[in-house]
């Protein structure tokens, strides 16, 4: 397993790597026949690619590479300025409504 990111979903960190193609096809290959199904298993087994543990794509581009840092700079100064939530006091109905539901909590609890 390798570092890379996602160009999908920004993921950044180990990926999987899989085969292509499909298991159902090779089955049936190899059922009804024999040379096809050995050519398709052989082209499976050498080629792999590294897929997104997120969200399954294979939009994987190494983590160490210009692009890739680039999009990790302007990813992060974004999660900061949405780090930084705006304060709202709670308004008077809720609190009133938490201490309604905590009496009733209070009076099961006993």
């Amino acid at each position: 397993m390798s570092q890379g990111l996602c160009t999908s979903c920004g993921y950044v960190g180990e990926t999987k790597t899989i085969p292509k193609g499909s298991t159902d096809t090779e089955v049936i290959l190899w059922f009804c026949f024999l040379i096809p199904g050995l050519i398709y298993s052989i082209w499976r087994f050498r080629s792999r690619h590294e897929i997104c543990l997120i969200c399954d794509q294979a939009t994987i581009i190494p983590a160490d590479s210009p692009k890739a840092q680039q999009i990790i700079r302007e990813n992060r100064a974004k999660q900061v300025v949405a780090a930084i939530p705006d304060f709202r006091p709670p308004s008077k109905a809720a609190i009133g409504a938490g201490r309604v539901v905590g009496r009733f909590v209070g009076r099961l609890l006993k």
